[in-house]
């Protein structure tokens, strides 16, 4: 590249290119369907939620919780990769316009995030009547400039080294940033809230004179910019085929004893349940989305609204663990052991039936514990196991019989 800027454009074109090369596999038919779904789902039972919350409700507090961690949360993205360690250290010194513009397009992303979670909060925002405290657009506008302090901070930390422990720093960022929000829609005297604003601009600039002089951090931003790229990789390989994916394994000694006392019939089903417990995707991304459409389940009020959202977990749960089998599409290991496809099909069936009725039992259980009706219990697990059933037999089978793209 000649110049720095054709560097960054460059830079940043392929990495739209990626995002869009997976992109139209991710949000296809299905997905759309389910997300209109879920969308018009969730406005219908939270405007109901609306008629029925409570005066009492600490809707200050929530919302200063939710964009406390919102508006400190976030890492510029430098569009680095592995060997910019070596090829871009000679041009350290040139690299600013680089970082600036990297800082931007970050925080056009931000912004458009932010502002997808003032839509959400803003018909509570007005129910409480939080306007007559702060204009929902003075808000608005406070939660923007909250959100490029951070970032900025964020900027700073590109060649800032050992200035300040990251947790440390992110604690101080978080509760100088709640406080702010809280005084400010709780009405606090406006001395107290200057003091919040000149502890935090104090605060910048030391971070700032620490990191002036200060060398590129090319092995953070690098491990940064690479961790995001995977964890987007391994979402998008839920939906097809991701060559350049890199599996990280985490060794879960706990789960050791319940690996071994599994009486597995082929090797197949050994290396399955091995993959998911020791995949650093899988296990952790299956508990929250349990933990996650409980807590909807238990949310929403009527019995219909509870079983419709826990088949819509069900649907994106089976959706994220079929992967599991495409990534050994093309490994040495199915090749060793003389099993057919057929037989891997039907490990990879047998392992996502575990998961669904697990996940049909939780279900059904908070349903339990919110209606306090067995008649309850019974349709929702009856409901949940034969949609499992089906969507085995016939939606999960047909996916595993289509070609993978790549």
């Amino acid at each position: 590249m000649s110049t720095i800027k054709e560097l960054w454009l460059a830079r940043f074109r392929s990495f739209m290119k990626e995002m869009g090369r997976y992109g139209r596999y991710i949000f296809n038919d299905h997905i759309k369907f389910v997300l209109v779904f879920a969308f018009g789902g969730g406005a219908y039972y939270y405007q109901e939620m609306l008629k029925t919350i409570s005066p009492d409700f600490p809707v200050v507090l929530v919302i200063s919780i939710i964009f406390g961690f919102l508006v400190v949360t976030g890492q510029i993205t430098t569009f680095f990769k592995g060997p910019d360690l070596h090829y871009l250290l000679p041009l350290e010194k040139k690299m600013k316009s680089y970082f600036i513009r990297s800082f931007f397009i970050t925080y056009i992303v931000q912004i458009y995030l932010m502002l997808m979670m003032l839509g959400v909060i803003y018909p509570i925002y007005k129910k409480f009547l939080l306007g007559e405290t702060t204009s929902f657009i003075v808000f608005m506008v406070i939660i923007f400039l909250l959100k490029g302090y951070n970032l900025f901070i964020s900027f700073l930390h590109i060649s800032n080294s050992g200035v300040l422990n990251r947790t440390f720093d992110y604690c101080l960022r978080l509760i100088g940033t709640f406080l702010f929000i809280y005084g400010l829609l709780s009405k606090w005297n406006s001395l107290v809230l200057l003091i919040i604003i000149v502890i935090l601009a104090a605060y910048a600039l030391y971070i700032q004179i620490g990191s002036k002089n200060k060398r590129v951090q090319w092995e953070r931003n690098v491990r940064l910019d690479t961790s995001r790229l995977a964890t987007f990789y391994r979402f998008a390989n839920m939906f097809t085929d991701v060559p350049s994916i890199q599996q990280q394994v985490k060794r879960r000694k706990w789960a050791d004893p319940l690996i071994n006392k599994i009486r597995v019939k082929n090797a197949a089903n050994y290396l399955l349940v091995r993959t998911f417990i020791r995949n650093g995707n899988y296990l952790s991304m299956f508990v929250r989305q349990v933990f996650v459409g409980g807590f909807v389940v238990y949310l929403v009020p009527t019995l219909v609204g509870k079983v419709l959202i826990g088949i819509l977990f069900l649907y994106v749960i089976s959706l994220q663990n079929i992967s599991i089998l495409r990534q050994y599409n093309y490994h040495l290991l199915w090749k060793i052991y003389p099993y057919t496809n057929e037989e891997n099909k039907k490990s990879i069936s047998t392992l996502l039936y575990i998961l669904l009725i697990i996940c049909s039992v939780v279900f059904s259980l908070i349903v339990l514990i919110k209606v306090a009706s067995i008649l309850n219990f019974i349709i929702a697990i009856v409901v949940y196991t034969l949609f499992s059933m089906w969507l085995i037999k016939f939606y999960v089978q047909k996916r595993l019989s289509q070609p993978q793209k790549l």
